[in-house]
């Protein structure tokens, strides 16, 4: 045969007879008119392959259109998978037009919309096999909270309750998922996970496509498929006019060499050779022609499961089972949204309080609002669209400025203002409907509250009225159940009150404590006293700073009698990075620190004292870096809190924070969304170079650990800058940390840009207690933190005493992730992980003994009944359970 050869390497189809064994062949070629050359050339027998071909439509909320127009073209495109399989109806079964719905948010939103009969036409080619729906509500990146990721499952619970059989969740494009979702699924019919990855910034799990058992840390597990890349069919033409033929054998023989050990294989594709495709019946041509040219391979039409259930059923005993976290290599990419995506995070962890405040009403036997669902589910689903992997225009970086960028990313930052806004009147009413239970007296009051499931210390940071605390005026804040004096500090002041910082202990668990606000005498405004510049130090830490740097030069912890600073380190201990790179490609990078440090008297407060500086940085504005750090007085804790004025810079840059700490025989712990993992315990080929942890970040070692959390950031770098090296198979480093607090280093999707003023904080501690239980109470008591509310001067009804609701007896190592209201009248739901790795057993009653627990059920994440338990409750090392009490 005479062909055109291009540079490089080519690749030609030559038809041969099959073989029953090995058999050499002599080929023959020649270039242009040299002489012919010869090759012996083993020809194999030929695997007896079946290809299933699934099509989806790929959901991308926004990229190729603005999120306006492509949300609701999802919905369009079942009405056209319905109609193609009606038209498709007599060609023979493997040719026959079927669709997988990737996204369960999509098929929920066309139950509502679409008349019954339409409906009707769904179910049943749902019960035929011809089209599929799979559980996600889309593919997300990590920033969403293991709190959020239940109510992600919602739209799967409601299609499940009305009859729709769901067994597959797919996540495409996306390389990483969150590790609890094989707990979450425990009791549902939800056995399979297809992983469409996009191997674009990142690395693959495995050489080849792999399926393997993936297990949380309890051991619930999911059939996991590693498939190619999402579009792997279109790479093929399957969308096109003709099958390329060279394209398909080929992968199927890389296949062969590799080892991969099937005869069946599922292979992605969509309609369309683009994101957001309509469905197409181009693939049933050509696999009905090509199945009538050819015996081998058999091409088949399919859905998701199809391949799962064939594995299961062949190889499901033999293959290998993985219990690592499986990490998100794109997740940077909500680092190029810094504001937005620390406004969701926040956002995220007031949902986690104001569902504990409406847990606490019920426990009171008084009535939520009605509607409290629905508030929680726009809340939910405006932070779940936000936390999504789409986050933008496919021109987002070439094109920063175009109306097609500008309106997906303001549509897409809409949601986390959206969700942020709701959860703030949310917030209100919840405390509205709590207060009451709240005592008044004579004296303004402050009710201090914990929606969380452990007794807790630590500040309240509130707003009251100048009227209810004055300012002119000497008070004295007394704790009405121990009579001490309770330290307050005022944070800064407006016309019509102050924001202010109370020092508060033992605030039970689910309850709440009464201060008392004393007038003493007319007096002279409260004076904050000016710090030193260079030390800081109490009872628990000495905090001396470099004022040539700007960093913390000592960190001594006073109980442990340990610094915590590696000296030794090249990076001082909260020192602001700025990056740049050469281009997006070269992974090339230089770095600049602080620069005309000028260090500023601080606070000496009741609550706290501080230490401030401000500094000129690369890629900052006028107003530069100022940063303060925090040392409480009587808590043992640390808090930075930083501001950046940004630059609108689109060149390729990013912004961290190092934390240089050491431990003896120290190693790094993080939480992932549903577990906890050292670094380096994770699939191997997942990511390694960053990433985004839940409520804490530790350095854990022979002595102690030390526990820093963030409110705002979720991105880390682990030991060292890691940009560019792509770390296959990752082990412990050093015990450096980097929060990774902005980047706009995507070539497409995300931000080419930030611009203007943003906060962010840090809160540290460090303890000889090294489990996971104090890390995650740390972490979460600081990010759901207490609430209150100052109740002005009235007629007293005050009684000795605190309120409390719902009283947990037992092993501290199960922790209470989450109350919310049950999906009964009248009940409250629980969210329960053994966080250390041991067995563990609890028990629950009522402090309000009129209304005593009535029943306690176990739940499946989608809120239904699996079966009655009674108390003590037991759990095996990490296992998570939902649990809803009737009161």
């Amino acid at each position: 045969m005479d062909t055109t050869c291009s540079k490089g390497s080519n690749t030609f189809l030559i038809t041969l007879p099959a073989v029953r064994r090995n058999q050499s062949v002599t080929l023959g070629y020649r270039f242009n008119q040299a002489k012919v050359e010869y090759a012996r050339v083993t020809i194999k027998p030929v695997k007896p392959w079946t290809i299933n071909f699934v099509q989806h439509a790929h959901t991308d909320i926004g990229y190729t259109r603005p999120q306006s127009e492509i949300l609701s073209e999802h919905q369009r495109y079942i009405d056209y998978a319905l109609d193609y399989c009606d038209l498709t109806d007599t060609f023979p079964d493997e040719a026959r037009f079927r669709w997988t719905c990737e996204s369960a948010w999509v098929v929920k939103e066309y139950l509502k919309s679409r008349p019954a009969a339409q409906i009707e036409r769904l179910r049943q080619r749902i019960r035929e096999g011809r089209v599929e729906v799979t559980g996600m509500f889309c593919n997300m990146a990590e920033t969403a909270d293991e709190n959020l990721m239940t109510d992600f499952l919602r739209p799967m619970g409601q299609l499940v309750n009305s009859g729709i059989p769901i067994t597959t969740v797919m996540q495409n494009d996306v390389n990483g998922i969150a590790w609890s979702m094989p707990d979450f699924f425990k009791h549902t019919s939800v056995r399979y996970l297809n992983m469409g990855i996009n191997k674009t910034r990142s690395l693959l799990p495995f050489e080849i496509p792999t399926c393997f058992w993936w297990e949380s840390p309890s051991g619930e597990r999911l059939l996991a498929f590693r498939a190619d890349h999402y579009m792997t069919g279109n790479f093929m033409g399957l969308e096109s006019q003709k099958i390329k033929t060279e394209k398909l054998l080929n992968h199927l023989a890389k296949l062969d060499e590799a080892g991969y050990p099937f005869d069946k294989i599922a292979i992605q594709f969509s309609g369309y050779y683009t994101d957001n495709a309509p469905p197409s019946t181009a693939a049933c041509r050509l696999i009905k022609e090509w199945n009538e040219k050819y015996t081998s391979p058999k091409l088949k039409l399919s859905t998701a499961s199809d391949f799962f259930s064939y594995v299961e059923k062949k190889y499901g005993s033999t293959l290998p089972i993985y219990r690592k976290a499986w990490l998100d290599w794109w997740t940077d990419g909500v680092g190029s949204a810094s504001r937005e995506t620390a406004e969701t995070r926040k956002t995220q962890n007031l949902k986690n309080v104001d569902e504990g405040l409406l847990s606490m009403v019920l426990m009171n036997g008084q009535p939520i609002p009605e509607k409290w669902q629905e508030q929680t589910d726009h809340i939910a689903e405006n932070a779940i669209f936000y936390d999504e992997h789409t986050f933008g225009a496919d021109e987002s970086i070439d094109h920063p400025y175009s109306e097609n960028t500008t309106k997906q990313w303001l549509q897409k930052g809409s949601y986390a203002w959206e969700a942020t806004k709701m959860q703030t009147l949310l917030h209100e009413t919840s405390l509205a409907r709590l207060q009451p239970n709240f005592a008044k007296a004579e004296q303004p009051v402050i009710w201090v509250i914990n929606s969380l499931g452990w007794s807790r210390s630590g500040t309240l940071r509130l707003f009251v009225d100048s009227e209810v605390l004055p300012l002119n005026q000497h008070i004295r804040i007394v704790d009405m159940i121990s009579g001490a004096e309770v330290p307050a500090q005022m944070i800064r002041k407006r016309a019509e009150g102050a924001y202010w910082e109370f020092s508060v202990d033992d605030v039970p668990a689910m309850g709440a404590k009464p201060l008392m606000i004393e007038r003493i005498s007319n007096a002279r405004e409260q004076v904050k006293a000016e710090s030193s510049t260079e030390k800081l130090e109490n009872k628990f830490y000495r905090i001396v700073l470099d004022k040539s740097t700007g960093c913390i030069a000592s960190l001594y912890d006073k109980e442990l009698q340990k610094e915590l600073v590696d000296g030794n380190n090249p990076w001082k201990a909260a020192q602001p990075i700025h990056e740049t790179m050469d281009n997006r490609d070269s992974y090339k990078t230089t770095h600049e620190t602080l620069s005309h440090v000028k260090m500023e008297s601080g606070i000496e407060g009741e609550v706290w004292k501080s230490i401030k500086l401000a500094a000129t940085l690369k890629g900052m504005g006028d107003q530069g870096i100022q940063v303060e750090i925090r040392l409480y007085n009587h808590l043992k804790k640390i808090e930075m809190r930083y501001f950046a004025d940004k630059s609108i810079l689109t060149n390729p840059e990013a912004l961290y924070v190092a934390f240089p700490f050491a431990m003896k025989q120290g190693r790094i712990v993080f939480e992932t969304i549903g577990g906890t993992l050292s670094q380096g315990e994770q699939l191997p080929g997942s990511s390694t170079d960053w990433n985004a942890a839940q409520s804490f970040v530790a350095i854990r070692g022979q002595d102690g650990q030390i526990v820093i959390t963030s409110n705002e950031i979720p991105l880390w770098q682990f030991s060292d800058l890691n940009m560019g090296k792509f770390m296959a198979h990752p082990s412990q480093g050093n015990t450096t940390l980097f929060s990774w607090v902005m980047n706009n280093y995507w070539f497409t999707n995300f931000r080419a840009y930030q611009e203007g003023g943003f906060s962010w904080s840090y809160a540290i501690t460090s303890s000889r207690d090294t489990t996971n239980t104090f890390a995650i109470k740390f972490g979460k008591g600081e990010n759901s933190m207490l609430v209150g509310r100052a109740l002005p001067a009235a007629k007293s009804t005050m009684h000795p005493g605190m309120l409390k609701t719902l009283v947990k007896t037992g092993d501290e190592n199960v922790v209470m992730i989450n109350a919310r209201p049950g999906t009964s009248t009248g009940s409250i739901r629980l969210h329960l992980r053994e966080v250390d790795g041991k067995i563990g057993s609890i028990s629950f009653s009522n402090h309000n003994q009129k209304m005593p627990l009535r029943e306690i059920n176990l739940m499946d994440a989608l809120g239904r009944k699996i079966e009655a338990v009674s108390n003590p409750i037991k759990f095996n090392p990490y296992e998570v359970k939902f649990v809803e009490i009737q009161l």
